[in-house]
């Protein structure tokens, strides 16, 4: 069989080209080899370089974070929980300086538009300690306290040969009444005082008239003297309360010249 010169180019043609293909699958293959087995190192490196980095969860056991708060952040950005705890953080901080500021007075003291107030202390007996009725009858009588109105203790003065309470002293406990006839055997836990104004006296001197009774009868009786949410009373909210008071008695002023 003879081949011609034509026939032969054309064989050595497909060849080469069968040749070509086989050299670029080989090369195709082989690189995308190199490149899974560089990926697979570098994957490698990184694995190793993130087993340094603490876990979201060590990190909380480190600042001591509530379980709430890492429940709750734990699929969140840092950015974010830090944001959000600094924030609570600062608002629990807000909160406790506001009880701080202000003394606990009942709503009618807040209420600009109300035309009463009322502020309320109680002196009440260490843990394991109670008040007789025998003190607290001797006690009454060294402040000029008369039993009355009620079935409770009242501060007077007298207007017009009328007899008006400034202030009053309840027990602490229900129904709030002292009973005249059981007081030898009476006991109680604590004592309620409650002034309301305005009253027969100027605010602010029916307030230092009550405060000062009440440091008296605190010390005499070895007690503590809370405010009406059975907070310590200090000088300070001493000194807040006498604002107040003050700036009740010039609303009340006010709005009695303007009636």
């Amino acid at each position: 069989m003879v081949v011609s010169a034509f026939e032969l180019r054309i064989s050595l043609v497909i060849l080469a080209a069968i040749i070509i293909v086989a050299i670029y699958v080989w090369y195709r293959t082989n690189s995308k080899d190199r490149q899974v087995d560089e990926l697979s190192a570098n994957d490698l490196n990184l694995t190793e370089k993130l087993s340094d980095i603490p876990s979201m969860v060590q990190v909380d056991e480190a600042l001591g974070l509530p379980d709430d708060l890492r429940s709750e952040f734990q699929d969140v950005s840092k950015q974010l929980r830090e944001e959000t705890i600094s924030k609570r953080v600062q608002e629990a901080k807000s909160i406790r300086a506001e009880s701080t500021r202000k003394p606990s007075i009942s709503q009618a003291a807040s209420d600009k538009t109300s035309k009463e107030m009322i502020v309320a202390f109680h002196v009440v007996a260490h843990k394991g300690e109670i008040f007789t009725g025998p003190m607290i009858a001797r006690m009454m009588s060294d402040l000029d306290l008369e039993h009355g109105e009620m079935g409770v203790y009242h501060y007077n003065v007298e207007r017009l040969g009328k007899k008006h309470s400034v202030y009053c002293v309840a027990n602490m406990l229900k129904p709030g009444a002292f009973d005249l006839a059981v007081m030898d055997t009476f006991e109680t836990r604590g004592l309620t005082m409650i002034l309301q104004l305005p009253g027969p006296e100027n605010e602010l001197k029916s307030f230092n008239i009550m405060i000062e009774h009440a440091q008296r009868l605190a010390a005499f009786l070895n007690s503590d003297l809370l405010d009406e949410n059975h907070k310590p009373v200090t000088k300070q909210s001493i000194l807040l309360y006498k604002e107040q008071v003050q700036l009740f008695g010039l609303r009340a002023t006010r709005q009695s010249v303007t009636a």
